[in-house]
């Protein structure tokens, strides 16, 4: 099994991405850094997913938008109020979820950034399908039949998850030991995690988005509360608990 990790952005120079193979729980590295370009999404398809008997992708990027936001919008004319209360109308009912549980509150998919983000890895996901020649669906079961599977992930909630801290491994006066720490304690896990310390946050929050994946066929992920809802809206796949 293939466990790519994408940590998505808005520009190319800037999506992370770390391809692991999982043997037996532990995460063995193949390759990893940014996009760049459409040649490189090209290229590691051709060369890695392509020759796979089965691969996750665990992407960190919304991968839906809220079902009361276009439901609001259709209908919507300037100038016109909403009515719909905003955390309703900018936060899905997964992000709700993870903040409930986990306490790490997602970007809502509304923000420049984030939405620019969430564009940008639907377009690498489309590259993908027309390079592999295969849909990549949504996954919801660690134990899922389709050749290639797609799960959303955030990496802060997986650390979380585990019961490590998630503010400081991309503040620049603290990150490298921060990453440290977090490098050493899925030493098991992901040995190769340490090297990627010096990396940039996008190459190195990739790698934690494979061992998200890796949480996801393990079973630890909490599924979504509504599957009608998430098959629209996505849903975050976390560890639940340690």
């Amino acid at each position: 099994m293939l466990i790519v990790g994408l940590d998505a952005a808005a520009d190319l120079a800037n999506f992370g991405y770390a391809i692991t193979r999982l043997e037996t729980n532990v995460l063995h590295r193949i390759e990893s850094g940014v996009l760049g370009d459409e040649s490189r999404i090209s290229s590691l398809a051709a060369r890695h997913l392509q020759v796979a008997s089965q691969v996750l992708i665990s992407i960190d990027a919304p991968l839906g938008w809220p079902r009361s936001l276009g439901r609001a919008l259709w209908a919507h004319q300037a100038g016109q109020s909403i009515l719909v209360p905003p955390n309703q109308l900018f936060r899905r009912a997964t992000d709700l979820y993870i903040k409930r549980t986990t306490g790490k509150q997602s970007l809502d998919i509304g923000a420049d950034r984030i939405a620019r983000a969430a564009w940008s890895a639907l377009n690498v996901l489309g590259i993908l399908r027309r390079e592999l020649a295969h849909p990549l669906p949504m996954v919801w079961e660690p134990a899922f039949e389709e050749r290639f599977g797609v799960i959303e992930v955030y990496p802060a909630a997986t650390l979380a998850g585990w019961g490590l801290r998630s503010d400081g491994y991309k503040k620049k006066n603290e990150q490298i030991e921060a990453r440290r720490s977090i490098a050493q304690f899925f030493g098991e896990r992901a040995p190769w995690l340490s090297e990627l310390v010096n990396e940039s946050v996008d190459v190195f929050d990739a790698g934690l988005c494979a061992i998200a994946g890796g949480d996801f066929l393990a079973g630890r992920a909490a599924g979504p509360t509504d599957r009608e809802l998430a098959e629209y809206e996505s849903w975050i796949c976390v560890r639940s608990s340690r």
